[in-house]
């Protein structure tokens, strides 16, 4: 099974992160969500699988990636450094043709998912510190 995993840092509360990742369409813009599967036919549709709000994490799959892959399941995880920082991951695991891992590395891993955690991060830390400034 492949994997692609793309993790940063962001400089807020592990809590704070993890309200804003449940919410994709604050973040990726592109994904929509049900869960109870699909239900009408936007550009990315994920089916949630589990959320656990204790350890911060929410595993999705796509029942039609917009990629040759198959067997799809993802994970977000939020994993708190200090009181004040933390860091965001996504990963995917999936089955596909070894000759276009590298193609997927960059679309998915970079295109997708590098470029949604930077801005998941960005709306953290502009949140955390208006919090900051207005507390």
């Amino acid at each position: 099974m492949a994997r692609i995993t793309r993790r940063t840092f962001v400089a807020a509360p592990s809590s704070l992160v993890w309200d804003l990742a449940q919410d994709f369409a604050q973040w990726h813009p592109r994904l929509n969500i049900y869960t109870g599967g699909p239900e009408s036919s936007p550009e990315l549709v994920v089916t949630v699988l589990e959320q656990d709000d204790e350890a911060h994490t929410l595993s999705y799959s796509m029942p039609e990636p917009p990629f040759p892959i198959t067997d799809h399941r993802a994970r977000i995880s939020i994993t708190a450094d200090t009181e004040t920082t933390c860091y965001a991951e996504w990963s995917a695991e999936f089955e596909t043709d070894p000759g276009i891992m590298q193609l997927l590395e960059d679309q998915l891993g970079d295109d997708i998912f590098k470029l949604a955690l930077d801005r998941l991060a960005s709306a953290a830390q502009d949140e955390h510190a208006s919090r900051v400034t207005s507390g």
